[in-house]
């Protein structure tokens, strides 16, 4: 056992506050301090999701991007996905120039049909008209949204400011993959049920971190917050 001694002092009133000696596992402290910066990271990703529902943004796009979502019984929009339409209908109606929804997803195998036609039906119902729809129903993940949406949106001429609809949990990994490939987009992120909020939270948070770029820099931050007390922990006594 290690006693680590905690001294407060007052400089302004000339006091010092009583020591007050902790008597703790160097790993327990360890434990300890590991489960704080885990916290506060996944605090600030939290954040950071809830800024992007409220940060002010142009509303001048060409084309916006829809994230897909697996389908209920193969073929219907679920919540979370009409949630990211919805945002995309309403991003369309307010732009002042005209603008091309493109809607995002291939067809998995236990979907009926993909899930860029089921959007696009839903759309439709909602009153986007069919020539301002460009479907892109080959993709199976995120990174492949966005690489085959710009791919298509490439093939036309003309202005092309882009942005992306996801879920709020969603919108900062989509932003990294498009500045991996160049693609410059505006991330707007849809609303996500309480209900369904902290688990799909956790799942991004943990994806997210699982990736080789953001592990380095995870574990390295971590690293700078444990080596003072290791230091302390062998030098200290």
């Amino acid at each position: 056992m290690i006693g680590f001694i905690v001294e407060i002092v007052l400089m302004e009133s000339g006091y010092s506050v009583p020591t007050v000696l902790i008597e703790a596992s160097p790993v327990i402290v360890i434990i300890i301090i590991s489960m704080f910066y885990a916290s506060a990271s996944l605090v600030m990703f939290v954040l950071y999701c809830l800024f992007l529902m409220i940060v002010p943004r142009k509303s001048d796009f060409d084309y916006v991007i829809i994230h897909g979502a697996g389908l209920i019984d193969g073929e219907i929009v679920s919540k979370l996905l009409s949630d990211r339409i919805d945002k995309a209908i309403d991003v369309y109606n307010k732009d002042p120039s005209p603008t091309i929804l493109v809607p995002s997803g291939g067809q998995g195998p236990d979907e009926k049909v993909s899930e860029a036609e089921a959007m696009s039906v839903y759309m439709k119902e909602h009153g986007v008209p069919e020539k301002d729809i460009l479907p892109e129903d080959q993709s199976g993940t995120t990174y492949e949204n966005l690489k085959n949406s710009k791919a298509l949106i490439e093939r036309h001429s003309g202005r092309k400011y882009t942005a992306l609809v996801t879920s709020n949990y969603h919108v900062y990994r989509a932003l990294r993959y498009c500045r991996q490939m160049g693609f410059k987009c505006t991330g707007i992120g849809s609303h996500v049920a309480l209900y369904y909020w902290p688990s799909a939270v956790i799942r991004e948070y943990l994806a997210i971190h699982a990736e080789k770029k953001h592990l380095f820099y995870f574990i390295a931050g971590w690293l700078l917050c444990i080596l003072p007390i290791v230091a302390i922990a062998l030098y200290g006594k």
